[in-house]
């Protein structure tokens, strides 16, 4: 779909300069699923824990790496990124991409990870934008009810779920709030980038859903989303936020 591969370009954009390539350097893909992003980091040459608590996730991703023949370059571990078991200091660089969303106490969860994480390594981690999340539960033609649930969102006095009948509730950030998180954690942010501007707040979503596509308008699409992703102020309009941080 348009969405997942924009977003998916957008994310490894800000993913691929800190990877490190070195063979005997370590990488934590903390909530990494089915591989997607353990696989093209490994491909840059570090070796690669991937680590989820999901057995179907971690099924998927065992399949994946075996047919891309990357062994010996990817661990999958299935475990909780709260209690990972490793030593402190463990890791060249540790990505968390949209897993922290799941933990109402994310503080717990950033804890760990710069536990593990080497001294001047960095940390790449996303959430979901607070702001965006209220914004889009609004249908385009909102009744009265649903804009008093799209509000209370807002006043996080309900959350947005993954599921229909609201079993797992979404967490999410305004970027002030992001930033005072890591940095609560004593984390230096280097850089916070917004993912997913045009979509879904301008781009509609028969467009964005759409399966088959022209190059030309996913070039155009997402040279104007990298744009937008390095003005700051733009960073309240993004689906998504995604940091870049260090362990003094």
């Amino acid at each position: 779909m348009l969405y997942y591969k924009i977003y998916d370009a957008l994310t490894w954009k800000y993913i691929e300069p800190y990877v490190p390539i070195d063979p005997d350097a370590l990488v934590l893909d903390a909530g990494g699923g089915t591989g997607r992003w353990a696989i093209q980091m490994a491909r840059k040459g570090c070796k690669v824990v991937l680590v989820d608590i999901s057995e179907g996730m971690l099924k998927i991703a065992c399949e994946k790496v075996k047919k891309e023949g990357l062994q010996h370059k990817i661990t999958v571990k299935e475990g909780d990124i709260t209690k990972t078991g490793y030593a402190s200091e463990t890791f060249d660089m540790i990505l968390c991409e949209h897993a922290l969303f799941l933990f109402k106490e994310p503080d717990i969860v950033v804890k760990e990870l710069k536990r593990i994480l080497k001294r001047k390594a960095r940390l790449i981690i996303s959430v979901p934008n607070h702001y965006v999340q209220s914004l889009v539960s609004l249908p385009e033609k909102p009744s009265l009810s649903k804009i008093d649930d799209s509000l209370n969102i807002l006043l996080r006095k309900k959350y947005g779920s993954m599921t229909k009948n609201g079993g797992v509730k979404i967490y999410t950030w305004t970027p002030d709030e992001f930033r005072t998180m890591l940095k609560r954690n004593r984390l230096h942010v280097e850089k916070i980038v917004g993912k997913g501007i045009t979509m879904p707040l301008r781009i509609s979503k028969e467009l964005f859903m759409k399966k088959k596509y022209t190059d030309d308008l996913f070039n155009k699409l997402l040279k104007f989303e990298l744009a937008l992703c390095e003005k700051p102020d733009a960073l309240a309009l993004a689906g998504h936020l995604q940091a870049i941080a260090y362990k003094p």
